[in-house]
């Protein structure tokens, strides 16, 4: 989840991988376990820790947000597997109040991953890997905003698989190389005519690979998504994490104000920051509407739908509120 500061595992000398899954078919091997009414994503993520031959196997720990009331519970379920460390959140986006704590909760996960590691993180250490992922905040954000200048150059199934890619334990340094080319590649593209297709801003539930189904429907329609708020695409890596003291506390409250603070997820109380991002790329963008894609179960999004729905008619900008469940139908 984005909640959780790759960071600090980094600097554990650990390998982050984000394991929310995209496979459908794994769903109904997590009902097996995870039976009832409950989010898609979790009991698919849930079922590659059942497959003993599946890459999730390898992980060392696991570490979720309280995000939502399935990964609240999830972590007590994961701990029968391996080593788990729930992030509890505050209900609220209240720095002033709860940035303290925060960064407690986020001290908390870093001893847990040294003991689990058997390393300990220093400042040093903690510091070069915030450097790492700021650079790969800053070229998502040069290539984001080429594409949303020459859609044509980069369609968002391939983008997405880039940011997603960067989540796999890969080197990050390797990644940034093959990006630059992207970039490059995408800067020197040359629209042959003007591009009438139809720009929208995506926003709502978690779109993972190779679960693309919305991501096709929308280009094979005939329209470009031109920015996002979801937390598997652009957004993911979005707000760098500010700097201006470099003590070990001082970082970890930069984490917290980063990962926690600056989210756009439904889960906290009077979440104010989506709706936001969202007017700010219509703009921004000069797109033509916003698509907001439900996934089935996910409560938090569908309750936020009736505000964002509000807030967009009464500014005369179009909305679709595009509801599915996780087949790839």
């Amino acid at each position: 989840c984005n909640m959780i500061p790759p960071e600090l595992i980094i600097a554990c000398g650990g390998r982050p991988v984000r394991l929310d899954c995209g496979n459908a078919a794994l769903v109904q091997t997590g009902e097996e376990v995870l039976s009832g009414e409950i989010c898609p994503v979790a009991k698919a993520s849930f079922a590659m820790l059942l497959d003993p031959e599946n890459p999730a196997n390898r992980c060392r720990c696991l570490v979720l947000p309280s995000s939502c009331d399935a990964k609240r519970k999830l972590g007590e379920v994961l701990a029968d597997y391996r080593p788990t460390f729930t992030l509890n959140l505050p209900a609220e986006q209240d720095a002033g109040r709860y940035l303290a704590t925060a960064a407690k909760e986020l001290e908390r996960l870093a001893g847990f991953l040294s003991r689990e590691l058997k390393t300990s993180i220093s400042r040093r250490r903690l510091k070069e890997s915030i450097e790492l992922t700021r650079r790969r905040t800053a070229l998502v954000r040069e290539l984001d905003a080429a594409r949303a200048d020459k859609p044509g150059a980069l369609s968002i199934r391939d983008f997405y698989i880039m940011i997603q890619s960067s989540f796999t334990g890969v080197d990050l340094g390797r990644w940034e190389k093959e990006t630059r080319t992207v970039l490059e590649h995408t800067r020197k593209y040359h629209q042959p005519r003007e591009r009438l297709r139809p720009r929208l801003v995506l926003t709502g539930a978690p779109i993972l690979w190779p679960n693309f189904k919305v991501l096709n429907l929308v280009e094979e329609c005939g329209a470009d998504i031109v920015g996002d708020t979801l937390c598997t695409g652009a957004q993911s890596v979005w707000d760098p994490v500010a700097l201006d003291e470099t003590g070990y506390g001082a970082l970890l409250r930069a984490l917290a104000a980063r990962y926690i603070f600056a989210s756009p997820c439904p889960c906290f109380v009077s979440q104010g920051r989506r709706v936001s991002r969202v007017l700010e790329l219509v703009e921004e963008r000069k797109a033509h509407g916003v698509m907001h894609y439900g996934l089935r179960l996910c409560q938090l999004f569908d309750v936020e739908t009736y505000r964002l729905n509000r807030v967009l008619r009464q500014r005369g900008i179009p909305f679709l509120n595009l509801r599915t469940d996780y087949s790839l139908e």
